[in-house]
């Protein structure tokens, strides 16, 4: 015989404690009195006419931003330089043209450069002068400048 088997023997089935009579019948009664009041749903504010329109507004915004830009890919476009019909060899010729309004100078990128450049273009400090409109002092009028092969590499364009 099973252990549980010997003490149900033993001691029964009763554990001693019992529900009253109609216990379950008035519990949800008397926990429901227990309780505090349900407390009323708050009213909702009514909604201000910005409130009402404000998502509109957002919408019609982003719609004017998507139509400006639009319209600047379209101005771009219209340009004539570049469109998806040209080849591949004209459309990188154009990257690289120079507009009419802006000169086409290639500058130095540094002092040494400049000074270079400016001693391969003119043969003395008259000419210097005269371009420029310099009135240079009395101990720079004796000295020559460098003659060299290759002033073809450092003047403007």
């Amino acid at each position: 015989m099973r252990q549980e088997d010997q003490l149900i023997n033993k001691y029964g089935r009763d554990s001693g404690y019992r529900v009253p009579d109609g216990y379950f019948n008035e519990l949800n009664q008397r926990i429901m009195s227990e309780l505090p009041p349900y407390p009323e749903a708050p009213r909702r504010a009514d909604m201000t006419l910005w409130q009402k329109l404000k998502p509109y507004t957002y919408l019609a915004a982003m719609f004017a931003g998507i139509w400006l830009m639009m319209n600047m890919f379209h101005r771009i476009a219209d340009s004539g330089r570049i469109s998806l019909d040209n080849p591949p060899e004209s459309i990188a010729s154009a990257m690289f043209m120079q507009s009419e309004e802006t000169p086409n100078y290639s500058l130095p990128e540094n002092d040494y450069e400049l000074v270079k450049e400016v001693s391969y273009s003119y043969d003395s400090f008259n000419e210097f002068e005269k371009d420029f409109g310099y009135d240079l002092s009395f101990e720079y009028d004796s000295i020559e400048l460098p003659a060299t092969d290759d002033t073809s590499k450092f003047r403007l364009i």
